[in-house]
């Protein structure tokens, strides 16, 4: 019990000692200041290998591609491209609502307000027969 008791007063004395030496000298206190600035700059400068990791669908014209919303849902199908802040189905902008996992042919591609959007037609589901523009994003290759 006796040895626990020292070990731990040895631990405070030294950082006890360390304290009283930052409060008594400026200088040290500087010191350790401007070391933990530079860790922190070498870890921001040095994270990752400078490049944006991006995803790309490499689909072309004619080809059947799957429809599946990267984020988890269904895939809204609208008349002209860029037209996606309404998600009411009643509306005569929006063609089809698709669920994940349809297959589609994929017939134009365009960008509008620099997103990538594709004329998919629907061959399976609610929606066959219906064909209307989708974020790229929206497909993958079959």
């Amino acid at each position: 019990m006796a040895n626990e008791n020292e070990t731990q007063s040895e631990a405070q004395g030294g950082a006890a000692a360390v304290l009283n030496i930052l409060k008594t000298n400026p200088k040290a206190l500087y010191v350790v200041g401007g070391a933990v600035v530079a860790v922190i700059l070498l870890l921001t400068l040095r994270g990752g290998d400078g490049e944006i990791a991006q995803v790309r669908t490499n689909v072309s014209v004619g080809q059947t591609v799957t429809v599946r919303n990267p984020n988890i849902g269904d895939t809204l199908l609208v008349a002209v491209p860029g037209k996606l802040g309404s998600a009411d189905t009643g509306d005569e902008e929006n063609i089809c609502v698709v669920k994940p996992g349809a297959t589609a042919l994929l017939e134009e591609e365009t960008v509008a307000n620099t997103i990538s959007f594709v004329k998919v037609a629907i061959q399976d589901g609610e929606c066959q027969g219906k064909s209307g523009w989708t974020p790229k994003v929206n497909i993958s290759a079959k």
